[in-house]
């Protein structure tokens, strides 16, 4: 997937890269990287975290830590965690340091 670029499985909006808006409700982030060894098979690691708008900044919660596995099979469980938790949006390989800061919501 190119940066920016997004697909719909089950639902569920994948989108490659950071948000470029701030988050109004639970996101999930799904982490994928190559890890090579000398004289071994390249393998795919991958965690998975939530973020959500807090009072005071984002609430960061790792959900899956770091696991190897092939990238599919890392899609489909950031997929079945977002459906069973009402997540309508993953982006994948976001930096979570540059999030979009939240915006000032209005009382009164």
């Amino acid at each position: 997937m190119a940066q920016g670029s997004s697909i719909v499985l089950n639902g569920v909006r994948v989108i490659q890269g950071t948000p470029t808006r701030c988050l109004t409700r639970p996101t999930l982030f799904l982490s994928m990287w190559k890890v090579s060894r000398p004289r071994e098979v390249d393998v795919t690691r991958a965690s998975l975290t939530m973020a959500r708008p807090g009072p005071t900044g984002y609430v960061v919660k790792e959900l899956l830590p770091e696991m190897e596995c092939v990238p599919k099979a890392a899609l489909d469980k950031a997929v079945a965690v977002a459906t069973r938790g009402d997540v309508p949006e993953i982006y994948v390989n976001a930096n979570l340091e540059k999030l979009p800061p939240l915006g000032l919501v209005a009382s009164g």
